[in-house]
């Protein structure tokens, strides 16, 4: 959960890195996700959910 900091618009897209506009602080794994990548296409990213296997059974927490 490191803080690094971030172009908004990547710069292999046109976007500064001294341009304090374009810049934000975010968490490094954040950050890795992102890449070179739009912030809404990381965000549409972190939103899926990985689809279940046929075979598994949910359960909830309170199972446990």
């Amino acid at each position: 959960m490191s803080v690094e900091v971030d172009e908004i618009i990547p710069v292999s897209h046109g976007g500064s890195a001294t341009d304090l506009r374009n810049l934000e602080k975010v968490h490094r794994c954040c950050n890795q996700l992102k890449s070179d990548k739009s912030l809404a296409w990381a965000r549409q990213k972190v939103k899926g959910s990985p689809a279940l296997k046929p075979t598994a059974v949910p359960f909830k927490s309170s199972d446990w």
